[in-house]
């Protein structure tokens, strides 16, 4: 049996404005799926995208059983709720909150930029930091975000020992550049 479904014909291309002329379902199916106002127009161009992109590679099989305009809007929405359950995960739904004072929102104390010879240093660590392998900047970026050495060796997926190993040699390697280039 055909993964599409005992009525599925054969692969039909889409040309693009067939699907763009289906806007307003798509629009009405992803506000229905919780796509916020905001980033309604950035997810249909993904979905007509992705919809375009899917027919190319021979996946949307019309149900014959069906009318030829019916098929298309099932299909559609199916592709809508596949783009809306990784639109739901993304990270371009966070949105920063404009802050006056942001310095006032951190309850940090502030950085004077006059202090030149701060900044100069700071930028030496960065250079230096870039300088090492990547088994050393990935264990002591995982210490700054203040993870342990347990949570390190999980997420890199090596052994606790291994990853206690790294940490010290990378910040031993560390603290000589930073005293070669002082």
């Amino acid at each position: 049996m055909s993964p599409w479904g005992p009525n599925a014909g054969p692969a039909r291309v889409l040309h693009i404005t067939e699907i763009a002329a289906q806007e307003p379902l798509i629009r009405s199916a992803l506000r229905g799926l919780g796509v916020r106002a905001v980033d309604l127009d950035d997810v249909v161009q993904d979905v007509v995208l992705g919809a375009w992109m899917s027919s190319q590679a021979g996946r949307y099989r019309p149900d014959r059983a069906r009318e030829p305009l019916d098929a298309l809007k099932r299909w559609l929405f199916g592709v809508c709720r596949f783009h809306c359950t990784h639109y739901h995960e993304r990270a371009f739904r966070r949105r920063e909150v404009p802050v006056f004072d942001p310095w006032a929102a951190t309850g940090e104390e502030r950085v004077d930029p006059g202090h030149v010879g701060e900044r100069i240093d700071a930028a030496q660590a960065l250079m230096a930091i870039a300088a090492m392998p990547l088994w050393a900047r990935e264990v002591l970026v995982l210490a700054a975000l203040g993870h342990g050495g347990t949570e390190i060796a999980d997420i890199l997926r090596i052994p606790l020992g291994t990853a206690g190993s790294r940490l010290r040699l990378a910040r031993a390697r560390l603290a000589r550049k930073l005293r070669r280039r002082r």
